[in-house]
């Protein structure tokens, strides 16, 4: 269940959240204003359509978000299930190129399988390696691409991966998963990370941090392996 009590006082994020969402309404009201009463050419009436676009699929995605974390909410995340093969879904998630992840797998995960609802771990795989990227705008050389370990012990795989220096200085590590979260752990409204957490435990595991020592920090996914 997502921390959040609806009785009494609103959390201090639902603000965020209301003046999140108007965000995207200024310019697009500006530029209607500009569609109806300018003489407009044809290239600025194109920049203004393109503008609405970006910014109706930019609220698009908020609401997404939210409605992904009510159903989270509600234990009604998760609405399919089948076997999926584990390296398969974890090579589609790292990234590409130079901004992919570097994956090392022991020798039980490489055959591995998990079951449940493909395009949520998919989400939650991509959110998980997400966490152990460095944001590569952060840096001037374009940041390293983390690393992440897969391992199969006592029935479930686990992997697991150094935080991202910038995650880890700019979020406060114990709500990471149980508040919403701003810049650089959040985008949109802040929520990707519980809903990550949320698909995590639908599956029957866990995703976490844990002190690696001398004050790193540790992403910890565990998901339970299909006995099929």
């Amino acid at each position: 269940m997502i921390d959040a009590n609806f009785s009494g006082s609103s959390p201090a994020w639902m603000g965020k959240w209301a003046h999140d969402l108007r965000g995207p309404l200024a310019p697009i009201q500006s530029a209607l204003f500009l569609l109806r009463h300018s003489g407009s050419d044809v290239n600025e009436r194109d920049e203004l359509f393109e503008l609405i676009d970006r910014q109706m699929r930019r609220l698009t995605r908020m609401i997404g978000g939210i409605g992904d974390w009510v159903r989270a909410d509600q234990g009604r995340l998760l609405t399919r299930s089948g076997p999926i093969e584990l390296a398969l879904i974890v090579e589609a998630s790292r990234g590409l190129g130079a901004n992919a992840v570097d994956v090392r797998y022991d020798s039980e995960a490489e055959n591995a399988c998990l079951e449940g609802d493909a395009s949520r771990l998919a989400n939650l795989l991509s959110t998980f390696f997400w966490l152990v990227s460095t944001p590569r705008e952060n840096t001037a050389e374009g940041g390293a691409p983390g690393s992440a370990d897969v391992q199969v012990r006592d029935g479930s795989v686990h992997l697991t991966g150094p935080l991202s220096p910038a995650i880890q200085s700019g979020s406060n590590i114990e709500t990471l998963f149980t508040q919403p979260q701003v810049a650089p752990a959040g985008d949109g409204l802040g929520l990707r990370l519980l809903i990550a957490s949320a698909i995590a435990k639908g599956h029957g595991g866990e995703l976490g941090t844990r002190s690696a020592g001398d004050g790193a920090v540790e992403v910890v996914l565990r998901l339970p392996v299909s006995e099929a």
